[in-house]
């Protein structure tokens, strides 16, 4: 039966995710001057999935990994060292039923008869892809005991970081056929984009099968000093770092200051500057998409070869992303009742922007450190230790207003590789503009206002959370029939669309119970408990619009013995 709308089938299918978590700790015990862990967590997952509004698009993931982290601690004559040596590998490899992609028109009466208002019936997936990476870590801190200058106290930390990584990233490639004509004479394959006596499409592109490795390499130094003075507290701080793929040398200053006021912990204000350098840039020299467009005039005619539409995204001379963060705050204590005031003031500069560029026919993607994205955020807090008999309660409050503003839409660009829709504009909100102006969803939520309490009583331990956030906004793709630019060509066309707003009840509860001095604790936790149908995300492409919600109502148990 033909859905009245001529919506997509509401269907219900079932995805199914499994994940497994074995971890291994070993500890030293009662060493006076040496301390040491290791841990281990193997951590894999599969899932079984499929497209939202597109038929036989189903595809597996396996992905996950381990994860070594070595801990070490000496305490010395002058201070305290500590070490850490890591090393993760992980992999993620997805493999789609199908590495064949069509968009045919909606036919209600012929085989494509699942199409939705747009009179768009998609099917099939985009080819398998597989990444892996290997991480091998170091860090180490020197942590020197109170060295005294005058009135001044001083604690003092030093240490370096470095990391190195490996890299590969696969595509099996695939075909992508597009532009459907109706035309009930047609005949052929539709393997090659035909389904015979109804209709055939007019484009193609053929995603390149590609291999790709990369080595990166990351050191560091860092330098803290914690000053004391009566009821002052100053940590001015530095971190310099450098990298193998942008030899950049990026130096950022820290500082904190913190008054006690009437030096009796009753009110303390507090504020400090930080910068911190982005480390994303390894995810663009992996980057690899290369397309070959095609093209004919009737069903029965061979592929004319178009265009090629390289995507690499080379690094070049590109500065290190970063952002400065600016924060000013106080708490004051009144009664037993803590109240907490914080703004933070975040301007993220020189983030990675892609352009998209056609000089002479030659079409390529540009990298530019031309985005920036400026965020603040006022938060409020109040919380409260308390009994009542022989319960032990504490109470949590806290609101945040915030706003995030920017000029990129960030890794994923919605330029089209077709020559029918144009490649340098859209339309957005009804005017035409460049591509790359196109605004990014806004992932934080405007108001976001939290309570937790706490309940202790004996060996039970009970744990209440309200959670309320503001819908923020999401990018929505709308059509195909948008403006046309100034060279004559169709844009796609976009509009904001605003999150719904979401109220989340969880509840948890543990009890413990003793064992000849071990213990051993059941516990259990209800997410969502009134199983709302909350917003979780948008995800907007060139081409389609997808609404995701978060999970309904979950229980989860659990039992963990301590010795």
């Amino acid at each position: 039966m033909i859905n009245p709308d001529n919506s997509l089938y509401k269907e219900r299918r079932i995805q199914y995710r499994d994940n497994e978590n074995l971890l291994l700790k070993l500890n030293t015990y009662k060493l006076d001057d040496f301390e040491a862990d290791l841990t281990a967590v193997y951590a894999p997952y599969t899932q079984t999935l499929f497209s939202a509004g597109s038929r036989d698009s189903d595809y597996d993931v396996k992905g996950g990994g381990l994860n070594i982290i070595y801990n070490m601690q000496n305490s010395l004559k002058f201070g305290t060292s500590k070490n850490t040596l890591s090393f993760k590998q992980t992999q993620t490899a997805q493999d789609n039923a199908k590495n064949l992609y069509y968009a045919w028109l909606s036919d209600p009466l012929g085989s494509t008869n699942w199409g939705n208002s747009r009179n768009n019936s998609v099917e099939g997936s985009r080819g398998n892809q597989q990444q892996s990476k290997m991480d091998f870590g170091l860090k180490s801190a020197l942590y020197f005991d109170e060295i005294k200058t005058g009135d001044l106290e001083h604690d003092v930390k030093v240490g370096i970081e470095t990391e190195f990584t490996k890299s590969k990233s696969k595509y099996d490639g695939s075909t992508y056929f597009y532009t459907p004509q109706k035309n009930a004479s047609s005949s052929g394959n539709k393997e090659n984009g035909v389904l015979s006596g109804e209709q055939w499409t007019k484009n193609k592109y053929e995603y390149i099968p590609h291999r790709k490795s990369k080595d990166y390499f990351t050191a560091a130094l860092f330098l803290e000093d914690d000053i004391s003075f009566e009821r002052f507290t100053l940590r001015p701080g530095i971190r310099i770092s450098t990298d193998s793929l942008t030899d950049n040398v990026d130096i950022a200053p820290r500082f904190f200051a913190n008054a006690d006021v009437f030096n009796d912990e009753i009110l303390n204000i507090h504020g400090g500057y930080n910068r911190y350098y982005g480390t994303q840039i390894l995810g663009y020299a992996l980057y690899k998409f290369s397309t070959e467009g095609y093209s004919r005039n009737s069903w029965d005619d061979n592929w004319t070869y178009s265009v090629t539409y390289p995507s690499t995204y080379n690094i070049g001379d590109l500065k290190t992303p970063y952002s400065d963060e600016f924060s000013f705050g106080a708490a004051f204590n009144y009664r037993d009742i803590l109240f907490k005031t914080d703004f933070v003031n975040r301007k993220y500069k020189n983030q990675i922007k892609t352009k998209y560029e056609n000089s002479g026919g030659t079409f390529r993607y540009e990298n530019t450190n031309d985005g920036k994205t400026d965020y603040w955020g006022l938060t409020f807090a109040a919380s409260k230790d308390y009994a009542i008999k022989n319960t032990k309660h504490l109470s949590e409050f806290s609101a945040t207003r915030s706003i995030t503003k920017n000029n990129h839409i960030g890794f994923n660009s919605f330029a089209s590789n077709s020559g029918t829709y144009s490649p340098t504009h859209v339309t957005y909100n009804g005017g035409l503009i460049l591509t790359e102006e196109l605004p990014s969803s806004q992932f934080n939520s405007p108001w976001v206002i939290a309570y937790a309490h706490f309940i202790h009583i004996d060996n039970l331990r009970l744990n209440t959370a309200f959670r309320y956030q503001q819908g923020g906004y999401g990018l929505k793709f709308i059509s195909n029939t948008g403006l046309t630019d100034p060279n004559g060509l169709q844009t796609r066309e976009y509009e904001l669309k605003k999150y719904g707003d979401t109220f989340n009840v969880d509840l948890s509860a543990n009890y413990d119970l003793n064992i000849k001095g071990n213990k051993l604790t059941f516990g259990v936790e209800i997410l969502n408990i009134l199983n709302r149908k909350n917003d979780a995300s948008y995800t907007s492409s060139a081409t389609a619009f997808t609404e995701e919600y978060s999970m309904g109502r979950q229980f989860y148990a659990d039992l963990r013995y301590e010795f």
